[in-house]
């Protein structure tokens, strides 16, 4: 029994929750709001399918929530009872990604997760039903209650032996008949290759094969004790000759090594006497005497060469020094002061000039012409006052009053042309004047500009020419010192190639004290190699005696043996051997071919008894074969029969009831033509076809009734019935009797079932948990779940 089911985003479904009982529990709502929705998760949450998936109209992805508002993952949950044990499944789909997490639990205990397909196949185990008989016999989809008479015809007995699993013993039967078929030709095939093979000329050929093998045997083995006692004989000559053959070796190298040290004694007594002649007139102790006194002279030649050298290196590091101060001076210092000096005499030069035409006296100069310029302007603006007053007078007399703008009295016309004319005169010669002062200010701001910029200039050029005598100063002391370093040099140069003389001459002596020490330790180790020869030749003398005693033993050993004769013999012993060694070869490859050869007799021999045993064998198996491939095809009639009887068992149970009507009395499931056809029986007793023969309300109903005894059949065990808008062409009647059927009939049959519709009048139908789904759907709302009480 389902207990509970929650939905998370599936669908239309943002976060829902129902709790189911036992009875009838309706989902009632319209068209599009969400109740197959629910019936498709609860196939999902089983199996992690459900028909429309299974079929491909939609993909996985479409079951998570798009509107109104896009959702990444949704989740199922199924809560159900099987033999008083609690279980849930819970898959989670996330997009892009498919079935991301399944689990299934017993009792709150966790059986398998996260594996889809395990989880799958744990659930299936626990139902006892697998996908395709929950989805044919206990799920009637919307629309797919006549599920059974849309199969075409030929093909019904097929699809229900699959959900009751006749064709796996069909499979197997024909399998069987396949396997017996083939093991019958083979068995044809091992007599027909029995009757190819002799018997009797295969003991014949073994029995002869047997006799040959022991008589060569025989024979291999005489030639065997002969090879062994002629290689004995071999090997012995081989060692005697071999051990005489390194005596000869022995010899040899003896020999070459007395001349060897012969030779050695003969170069060392030269060396000997060359050194003799050239030590003559020395002795070891006056040769190491003069040695020393010679390393001390040279002691102290060295001594001195060395203060000479640092006399030397002091005076080369002396002038280089006085050098690179002469070139500072020269390039650097004293070229740059001659400059900066010239440079300054020349601005001196320019500021006599400036001051010769501006004259001494040039700051007041220009105080002067500032107090011009200032009177200039004071007239300039008196003038431009006058001139500015004439102008409103001249304005005023202009205008058609007839009165004086000074004193008011009335002017006649001749007195104020008169006036007018006297104004304009003063302003003509107030406006001369004023241009007059206008350029002769112009002309004292040029001349003040001019002397305010040389002003400016001999100012700067003070600044510049300040230190005139300290430059002229610096120069007289650096050429000074120029002449004090020149004159150093000279001197220091003079010393220098005395001293360099003075080292020439003390490395010469030392060179020559030198080489003669070298001479004198050349002639005592002249003496001490004299002495170590002598030591060696004595050695060598007593080697070269040693050696010709080993020789005179050597050669005794050889005395009377003649190594050309034995090896003559030898080859003729090698070529005994190797002739007896061919034959036992020949032997040996003609006891091995027929050994073979009798061994291959002895194999088909062999093969053939193996062969005939295996003919009795697969008789056998075929025979058992065939009679498992009967018992199978009899299981499969007997099953179907079953099946048949147990559907129509359930029908007649439920046709009265779910019935309304007298004109039908009976149905059943008919086997015709290795076919299926369900039919209903008339009042006359006389039974019909239910496709073609019976109205469309009559065809529901027995869909019906069939969908219900294939529940009762298919899965005993379970009892739950899922039936998704069954009353399409129903009449209100047949819908009044569903639902007094679902309510008080049906229980009976089926310990719970789901109802899905649209229609309120099944409301009535409920005894279990009655659920109604609401949903805006022209405003893309999620639904809602309303229980009702």
């Amino acid at each position: 029994m389902i207990t509970k089911v929650e939905l998370k985003n599936w669908r239309s479904h943002l976060e829902s929750k129902f709790e189911f009982s036992p009875g009838t529990n309706i989902l009632l709502g319209k068209i599009g709001s969400g109740k197959s929705s629910v019936l498709d998760a609860i196939c999902f949450a089983f199996f992690g399918t459900f028909p429309n998936l299974q079929t491909k109209k939609i993909k996985l992805d479409d079951v998570i929530m798009r509107k109104p508002v896009e959702k990444n993952k949704a989740e199922v949950e199924i809560h159900f009872q099987v033999d008083g044990k609690n279980y849930s499944v819970k898959r989670i789909i996330e997009k892009g990604k498919g079935t991301s997490y399944s689990e299934v639990r017993e009792d709150g205990k966790l059986l398998e997760a996260p594996n889809t397909q395990r989880v799958t196949e744990i659930v299936e185990e626990i139902l006892k039903v697998d996908y395709e008989l929950f989805s044919k016999a206990i799920y009637s989809e919307q629309n797919a209650l006549d599920y059974f008479l849309t199969i075409p015809k030929g093909q019904r007995m097929k699809k229900i032996d699959e959900l009751l699993a006749i064709d796996k013993f069909e499979k197997a039967r024909a399998s069987s008949v396949s396997l017996a078929n083939k093991i019958e030709d083979r068995m044809h095939g091992i007599e027909d290759a029995i009757k190819q093979i002799d018997e009797e000329e295969l003991k014949k050929n073994i029995s002869e094969l047997e006799d040959s093998i022991k008589k060569l045997t025989l024979e291999k083995e005489s030639l065997e004790k002969e090879f062994e006692k002629v290689y004995e004989e071999r090997r012995i000559l081989e060692k005697e000759l071999q051990d005489l053959k390194k005596i000869e070796e022995n010899l040899e190298i003896l020999k070459m090594e007395k001349r060897g040290e012969e030779s050695a004694l003969e170069e060392i007594m030269k060396a000997i006497r060359l050194i003799e002649e050239t030590t003559k007139g020395f002795s070891k102790e006056s040769l190491q005497t003069s040695l020393k006194e010679l390393e001390n002279d040279i002691e102290k030649l060295e001594e001195e060469l060395k203060q000479k050298k640092e006399s030397y290196e002091k005076l080369f590091s002396d002038i280089s020094q006085a050098k690179s101060k002469i070139n500072f001076l020269k390039e650097e210092k004293i070229s740059k002061l001659e400059q900066s000096l010239n440079e300054k005499i020349g601005i001196k030069k320019e500021i006599e000039n400036l001051l010769s035409i501006t004259g001494e006296n040039i700051d007041q100069q220009i105080k002067e012409k500032k107090e011009e310029i200032e009177k200039v302007n004071s007239e300039i603006s008196s003038i431009n006052t006058t001139i500015k007053d004439l102008n409103s007078f001249i304005q005023h007399l202009s205008s058609s009053e007839n009165k004086c703008p000074v004193c008011e009295s009335v002017l006649t016309p001749e007195r104020k042309n008169f006036l007018i004319k006297q104004k304009q005169d003063q302003l003509k010669k107030l406006e001369d004047k004023l241009g007059n002062l206008i350029m002769s200010r112009q002309n004292l701001t040029e001349i003040l500009n001019k002397l305010e910029n040389s002003a400016k200039s001999i100012s700067e050029m003070y600044l510049q020419i300040k230190d005139l005598q300290e430059v002229q100063k610096e120069l007289e002391n650096s050429e000074k010192v120029l002449v004090e370093l020149n004159s150093f040099i000279m001197q220091a140069e003079k010393n220098f190639a005395i001293v360099k003389s003075d080292l020439e001459q003390l490395e010469k002596q030392i060179k020559e004290e030198e080489n003669k020490k070298r001479k004198y330790e050349i002639l005592l180790i002249q003496f001490e190699d004299l002495e170590e020869k002598k030591k060696r030749s004595e050695e060598l003398k007593l080697r070269i005696e040693e050696i010709k005693k080993k020789i005179e033993e050597e050669e005794l050993k050889l005395k009377g043996k003649d190594l050309a004769k034995m090896e003559e013999i030898l080859k003729q012993i090698i070529s005994k051997e190797s002739e007896i060694k061919t034959k036992l070869q020949s032997y040996g490859s003609f006891i091995q071919e027929k050994e073979l050869r009798k061994k291959e007799n002895e194999e088909k021999l062999k093969d053939l008894e193996k062969q005939k045993k295996e003919i009795k064998r697969l008789e056998v198996l075929v025979r058992d074969l065939k009679i498992f491939s009967l018992a199978l095809e009899e299981t499969q009639v007997e099953l179907r029969r079953d099946f048949v009887e147990a559907v129509n068992y359930a029908m007649n149970k439920l046709w009265n009831t779910l019935y309304p009507y007298q004109d039908f009395v009976s149905i059943r499931l008919n086997a015709e033509e290795g076919d299926y056809i369900l039919q209903l029986q008339g009042r006359d007793g006389t039974w019909v076809n239910v496709e073609g023969n019976v109205s469309g309300g009559e065809r529901s109903i027995a869909c019906l009734a069939l969908r219900i005894a294939f529940a009762l059949a298919l899965a005993p065990q379970l009892r739950i019935l899922v039936l998704d808008e069954p009353t399409a062409n129903l009449d209100a009647k047949a819908i009044s009797e569903l639902t007094l059927t679902l309510r008080e009939r049906i229980n009976e049959f089926i310990d719970q079932t789901f109802l899905i519709t649209h229609q309120p009048e099944l409301e009535d139908a409920a005894t279990g948990s009655i659920y109604m789904l609401e949903r805006e759907k022209e405003k893309d709302e999620p639904t809602r779940v309303v229980k009702v009480d």
